[in-house]
């Protein structure tokens, strides 16, 4: 399904032309493999998960930077809420769990990020306070990227794995069960926080 040419869509400049690539080259592999996640997900875990794929409907100039899929337990939309997504970046793939600047009721999350801090450096993703950036810091700076998080009411808090382009794994193919499992790894930080914060 992914391979290394899923990046030529970044080569083009102008934002049809983008687009256009998105649509017919990427959103058909988002589309399957997000089927594939819902199913594997709703089997884990006994509940109910909803895909978006993004279609960069605002832009009107600049051809989008990234494009991605996400999926979460609310319906009614996934930024307001925690979210998995599946997307690329020009140079590398990304696979983040979200909590935004303006998801709804933000100081709830805070203790459960606490509670779960030492294992999520222990696992050792990647984590950030800018969900509209391809860089990301090491687990261990997991206590200063909760702390803006909990200061700046901008701040967004990110974790996740990245698969560069350039990756030997990537150069080879065949890395599309390497995404699902690391997914699915990282899907549990979001049924926790939801369980954690409905409680």
């Amino acid at each position: 399904m992914f391979d290394k040419n899923d990046f030529k869509v970044f080569e083009d400049m102008t934002l049809p032309g983008r687009l256009g690539l998105i649509r017919a080259n990427l959103d058909p592999k988002f589309e399957e493999i997000g089927a594939e996640l819902i199913r594997r997900l709703e089997a884990e875990y006994q509940q109910q998960f909803f895909m978006k794929i993004a279609k960069h409907q605002r832009r009107t100039r600049n051809p989008p930077p990234d494009t991605w899929l996400a999926i979460n337990q609310d319906k009614r939309g996934y930024k307001k809420s925690p979210h998995l997504e599946l997307g690329l970046w020009p140079d590398r793939y990304f696979i983040t769990f979200s909590l935004l600047a303006d998801i709804k009721g933000r100081p709830g999350y805070y203790p459960i990020l606490k509670e779960y801090q030492d294992t999520i450096i222990t696992e050792g993703w990647g984590v950030s306070n800018d969900h509209t950036s391809s860089e990301m810091r090491p687990a261990s700076d997991l206590d200063k990227v909760i702390a803006r998080y909990e200061k700046v009411k901008s701040s967004d808090l990110v974790i996740g794995y990245e698969l560069k382009a350039d990756d030997p794994v990537v150069v080879k193919g065949e890395y599309d069960q390497l995404l699902i499992d690391k997914f699915m790894q990282l899907s549990k930080l979001m049924v926790i926080f939801n369980e954690e914060f409905d409680r």
